[in-house]
Formats: structure tokens, sequence, C-alpha cells
């Protein structure tokens, strides 16, 4: 065969890569983890295979070298179990699609290569790093699927046998090389962006969100009410004698109550919920979807809860108590801006009637 066709094609291939890297990244960014980003990546890699056996190396009629190799290589330390079998299952329907002689071997190679990456990727990372020795290995490891060429006519066979079955091997590598390198760059650039933005959106000490969560929060929530006429409650809790309490056992213990009081009222919300630390001790509720009653009934019952425990420090047990406002949209209340001022002044007619109660707008 024309070796120039050949390298020529190797070089297509591997150009290939930088179309699933790039996708790659939207990806993950739009499915960030469960069985749908599996199978997210197993159809990338498998519409980056079938572009590849669209634009492949004819070694033979009917026998096609193509990037199939180490998509399928990579596709479980990607994709998982689900990417793992949609990738490979979308590969072999095109390629019995496309058929010619090398049908059989073409199927079985996929199955050697998902077997082989899956194989790869139960070994420790402690005795295979992440990195260019893995990677090689699992090129490498992948290249011994080309044991399926054995089924194909010895003429054929002959054709292969040589430089261009070195040639093929090195590809295969390259290509696994690549791939892995910018996936796994992509892969931790990611967690270090999904880091930084959970900082900036989530209090450190309470682990609640923060006020300019609440922003955006309170921005989608004001959106969804217009457009849904959904219900929509607010409930500002704020711990009494919070002062009193840094006063004689010190910010540390006072830190230590704030933290669990947050933990109380995270068990007491929906996942849909909104919780904020909205300043010093002051904890907001935003509640979408819920009447004004629903959310009094809540606010009572982690003001409840609170009065209840027991919070313990070096020296002896804590026992604090909560105030609370709770407002809804309504006819008088009809923005953000308002809902926040007739919480605030509830809770600040719970705190002048006594304090550990509840108070409505």
């Amino acid at each position: 065969m024309d070796y120039s066709i050949l390298l020529t094609g190797v070089v297509r291939i591997l150009g290939l890569t930088a179309l699933v890297i790039l996708s790659y990244s939207i990806v993950i960014r739009t499915f960030s983890k469960g069985w749908k980003k599996g199978a997210a990546v197993g159809v990338l890699l498998a519409l980056g295979g079938i572009l590849s056996m669209n634009d492949p190396v004819v070694i033979a009629p009917g026998v096609i070298f193509d990037g199939r190799t180490a998509l399928l290589a990579i596709a479980y330390p990607y994709g998982g179990p689900v990417g793992t079998i949609v990738a490979a299952l979308l590969m072999a329907a095109y390629r019995i699609w496309l058929g010619g002689v090398g049908v059989v071997p073409g199927l079985i190679s996929i199955v050697l290569i998902c077997t082989i990456g899956f194989g790869v990727a139960l070994i420790p990372v402690r005795k295979l790093p992440i990195g260019l020795t893995r990677s090689v290995v699992t090129g490498l490891l992948a290249s011994l699927s080309l044991v399926s060429i054995s089924l194909l006519p010895h003429d054929i066979i002959a054709t292969i046998i040589g430089f261009p079955l070195v040639a093929v091997v090195v590809a295969n590598i390259a290509n696994v090389v690549i791939l892995s390198d910018f996936l796994e760059r992509e892969k931790s650039r990611l967690r270090i962006m999904r880091a930084l933005e959970h900082e900036a959106w989530v209090d450190p000490l309470t682990k609640l969100q923060n006020r300019r969560a609440f922003d955006r929060a309170a921005l989608r929530a004001m959106n969804d009410n217009k457009s849904k006429a959904a219900h929509c409650s607010l409930v500002m809790i704020d711990i009494d004698h919070f002062k009193a309490i840094n006063d004689r056992w010190g910010h540390d213990t006072g830190d230590m109550v704030l933290a669990d009081v947050a933990a109380i009222i995270r068990r007491n919300v929906r996942i849909t919920d909104v919780v904020v630390r909205y300043g010093g001790e002051e904890i907001v509720l935003l509640l979408t979807n819920t009447p004004q009653n629903v959310a009094n009934q809540l606010a009572e019952r982690v003001r409840s809860e609170i009065e209840l425990a027991s919070f313990s420090t070096e020296l002896e047990s804590v026992s604090v108590t909560v105030s609370a406002g709770v407002a809804s949209l309504n006819g008088q209340h009809t923005s953000m801006e308002a809902l926040l001022k007739a919480a605030d002044k509830a809770l600040y007619r719970a705190k002048t009637s006594g304090r550990n109660r509840v108070e409505v707008a």
C-alpha cells in the first residue's frame, strides 16, 4: 500500500482528537456527574469514532484503519461503564453498516479494546500513575486488539504486516497519549473552576450559601413567580442574645453554635430551598412555591428544634433560641426588596415580643 496515504491518514486521525477534546469540555460542563454524563461522553466518543470511520485509511477493500482504538481505550476512564457501552454499541452499529470483509475483525477489536481499557482503569493509580506512562501502556495494550486481523484473508494480512502495522500501533499510542493528556487537563481545570465557584457562593463557616448567592436565587425566584404565579416565601432567622454567647464563651464557641444552628436549618428544608447566611448570625430561607402558612410551619419547626438542642463546648453545654420573621409575596409585598423588609419587620417584632418566637408579616 502507499505509505504516504497511510501517514496522511494517521495525521487526520490525530487531528480528530482536537474536535473530541473541545467537545469534551462542553459535555462535562453540561453534565457534571451521573449516568447522563457517562452517556454524553459515550455519545461524544462514538461520534468521534464514526467521523473517523467516515474518513479512514483504507488498507484493503472493506478493511479500514481509523481512530476508534484510542477513543474506546479511554472510554472507561472518562465515561465510566455507561459511556463505554454507549460508545461501543454506536461504533459497532456503524461498523456493521459500513460492511466489508473487515466487519467481524472490527467488532471483535471493539470488544477487546473496551475490555483492555476497563482492565487498565482497574490498575491503582499508585502503581500506574496518571500521566505519560499510563497513557503509553493503555495505547500499547489497546493495540493488542489488532490480533483480530488474523481473521482476515492471508493476502490482506500480508499487506498489513510490517510498516503499516507499526505505523498503526504508533498512531494508537500517540492518539491515546494526546487524548488522555488534554482530557485530564480539562478535568483538572474544571475541578479548580468549580472549587473557586463554590468558594465564591458559599459561606465557609456555616457551609450555607452567601448573600451573593441569595441575590441570584432571589432574581430567579421573582422571574419564576411572575411567569408561573408560584408562591414565594421568605423566613428570616436570628439567634437570640448571640453577642452574649460570644462575650461569655468566646468567638470560637459562637462560631460553633452558628454552624450547628445552620446544620439544623439545613436538615429541615427541601433541596430546592435556598438557605443563606445573610449577615452575622442572621440566616435567610428563600422558599419557592411555598405559601405563607407552610413557611410559618417550617419556621416554627426550626425554632422548636433549636430550642430543644444542646450545643456542647469544651466546658459545658450551651442552649440557644432563635427568633424568626415570615413574609410571602402578595398584593402588598410584590418585590423581593419589599419581602425582605416585611420579614425583617416581623423578625424585629418577634425580638421585641420576648424572642424565641415566630412572627408573620
